[in-house]
Parts: C-alpha cells; structure tokens; sequence
C-alpha cells in the first residue's frame, strides 16, 4: 500500500493522488528541504508525497499529473509530528509486548497480588496503547472539525452569491431586460 512519505496519509478511497520524487537533482533536493529532512535522508525508489502538499498550479490543467517542476509547498509540521509520535508510541509499546518473555495466565491466579505473571505490566501497556489511539481519534476529530468549518463557510458563501444572483435575475426580469419566460429554440435543418 503506497502512503505519503511526510505524513503518512494512505489515501484510504478519497481523491489524493501520489507523487514520486522526482528524478530531478534540484528539484529533488528542494522537495527534500521544504519537508525538513536531515541533508543526510535519501528518499527511496518508491518515496512518494500525497497530492495535499502540493499548490494547485503544481498540477497540469484538468490533471492529478504534475508539472515537472513541481515543487511541494504545504505542510502541517505540528500535525504531522504529533502523529509521528502516537504512531511510533504505539508501534513501540507493541513491540515491547511481543518482545517480552512475560508469561502468560495459565488457569487460575493464586495469588492477590496485581504483579503476578506480568498481568499488571501488560494491563498498563495495553491501557498507554489506548490512550494514544484515542489522542490520534481526538486529532482526527479535530481535523474533521475544521474541514467542516471550512466547508460550511465556502456553502455559505455560495448561497449568498445564488441570492444575490436570484435577485438580479428577478429585476432584470422586472425591468423588462430579460424576458420572463423561456422560448426554445428549434434547430435549423440544412
């Protein structure tokens, strides 16, 4: 499955399209900086950014190809490392309980103690690997929260210019400017 190199982003269904580095010395280098990498970091054969990071005049006319000089400019660096962070916290507490030779509940416990066969390290680990998926649910959340502002205020500039649109209509239909009502037209046979 192709994802995004900077955040990670695996389109899941939606219209983002993919973009490998290009070939490109300069250009690739300009990527490479505007992502903040080390001078160090080479991307691979198959890096590749989502389509979100790039302006829409880096795109061909009507196209998801980019111009060959595209360079991407959009990034979300708070965003991007808060999910960096959730994700490697959790992908390292799973290896952690992989890795551990903690034996598992065999019948029942004998014993009152919390500690017995590592039950209260792995209830504590498990509950950290919770929490993180829900900051990451929390981030998400706030995400489509502000997507759906930014919707909500493009609707409700849309509808305002329909109403003005209506109502210029209505007075040119008074005024006699256009006429009220709709004359088709047949067309012409040669």
């Amino acid at each position: 499955m192709q994802a995004c190199d900077f955040c990670g982003y695996d389109g899941n269904g939606d219209a983002i399209s993919f973009h490998r580095f290009t070939l490109e010395e300069e250009n690739r280098r300009r990527w490479t900086v505007n992502m903040r990498r080390d001078a160090e970091w080479t991307p691979s054969e198959s890096a590749s950014l989502c389509s979100a990071h790039f302006t829409p005049d880096c795109f061909e006319s009507g196209s998801a190809h980019l111009h060959p000089n595209a360079i991407p400019t959009i990034f979300d660096f708070t965003q991007c490392m808060i999910r960096f962070f959730i994700y490697t916290s959790v992908i390292s507490l799973k290896q952690n309980l992989n890795t551990e030779n903690i034996p598992q509940d065999q019948g029942e416990h004998k014993s009152t103690d919390s500690s017995c066969c590592g039950c209260y390290k792995r209830l504590q680990a498990t509950e950290k690997v919770y929490q993180l998926k829900l900051a990451a649910a929390q981030l998400q959340i706030k995400e489509y929260k502000k997507n759906l502002a930014e919707e909500s205020r493009k609707t409700a500039k849309w509808q305002k210019r329909a109403i003005v649109l209506q109502s210029a209509i209505r007075a040119m239909k008074q005024r006699g400017i256009i006429p009220t009502t709709r004359k088709t037209s047949t067309p012409k046979k040669y």
